[in-house]
């Protein structure tokens, strides 16, 4: 749950987002924005991002070593002294790459320096990263009792007494960690699943889930289903659980345009990954064209379910940040 504190709705012409607010009382559909990687551009597309009216920015915790890229949890304590306003969030840390009580203390660092915006992303990761980080000493073994363990290490390290945990992997008592973060009882954690087991293991321990941006829209529609599904069996309140996704999003006059813009993009993001084809992730998993058309994509999403979806330029990330602007107004529109 996110930290109460009083509630401030900003209203740009475009987009009208509250911050600051219980999430449980802020339900509305959200947009917020993912970082780029260039260090010069990192503070004027945030401030730009935060005067727009988005809900928040988003870094990546990734292994490849392809293109460059800064250490995420890092990008969001610099964002924090440049931003005021924006939730900060990281999608998706890797469960087993960091010590969770070293890990529990830099997540708290973040909510600390922001005052209380910070999200965090967890998940497994994926298979070929592993041989890697096994040649490096990092344990790669057992990495779902892992991310369980370690979620459950860091919150009991977030309590504010002293921690008892008992786990296969972690056991400790009487350790008192510090600081404590701003928010209580804890920043809220979002998991980034697709298989049906880790979309149950979600609603089961997390407090939202994320789904991942090269993910299409109909495999997102039906995991959401089987979200839907286990918290109904689980009991789980619907308000107590997030729903978000991450979205390849390319702004321009015509399909024709974006889609030039956009092949090249994904095959340098992409090209040679074991896991995803790069040749067809533009029409596979991209929102691309006129804002309106873009506006209706994205709401497909929001109907189905999703509270927050988080827009990642692939090119021309400053240009693109305004465009989003425009297609979060065809957005609100569309919704009247």
């Amino acid at each position: 749950m996110l930290g109460a504190a009083p509630t401030k709705t900003h209203e740009t012409g475009r987009w009208v987002v509250k911050s600051g607010t219980n999430e449980a009382e802020s339900r509305a559909p959200r947009l917020s924005v993912g970082a780029p990687t260039d260090p010069e551009a990192l503070v004027p597309f945030a401030r730009r991002a935060e005067e727009l009216g988005f809900t928040g920015i988003w870094t990546q915790d990734t292994l490849s070593a392809k293109n460059f890229s800064l250490d995420g949890l890092h990008v969001l304590s610099y964002l924090a002294a440049v931003t005021s306003r924006l939730r900060l969030g990281i999608g998706v840390l890797y469960s087993g790459r960091r010590n969770p009580a070293v890990q529990a203390r830099e997540l708290a660092t973040i909510d600390q320096l922001s005052r209380g915006r910070l999200t965090v992303g967890l998940g497994v990761g994926l298979d070929y990263h592993r041989e890697t980080l096994s040649a490096l000493g990092i344990p790669t073994d057992r990495p779902v009792r892992r991310l369980i363990e370690g979620i459950g290490v860091m919150r009991a390290l977030w309590s504010g007494t002293e921690a008892d945990y008992d786990g296969e992997i972690y056991k400790f008592s009487g350790i008192r960690a510090q600081p404590d973060p701003v928010q209580r009882p804890a920043p809220p954690i979002w998991i980034g699943a697709r298989a049906e087991p880790a979309l149950r293991r979600a609603v089961r321990i997390a407090d939202g889930w994320t789904g991942a941006g090269p993910a299409a829209t109909e495999d997102f529609l039906d995991q959401l289903k089987i979200v839907h599904q286990a918290m109904e069996e689980q009991g789980r309140d619907p308000a107590t659980f997030t729903v978000s996704k991450s979205v390849y999003i390319a702004v321009e006059d015509t399909e024709e345009e974006a889609r030039r813009h956009l092949v090249p993009a994904f095959d340098r993001a992409f090209g040679g990954n074991p896991v995803y084809d790069a040749s067809s992730m533009v029409d596979r998993v991209a929102v691309y064209g006129p804002p309106d058309r873009c506006a209706r994509q994205l709401l497909e999403l929001f109907d189905a379910g999703a509270e927050e979806l988080i827009l990642y330029p692939m090119y021309d990330r400053t240009t693109q940040l305004e465009a989003f602007g425009d297609v979060a107004s065809a957005l609100t529109a569309a919704r009247r």
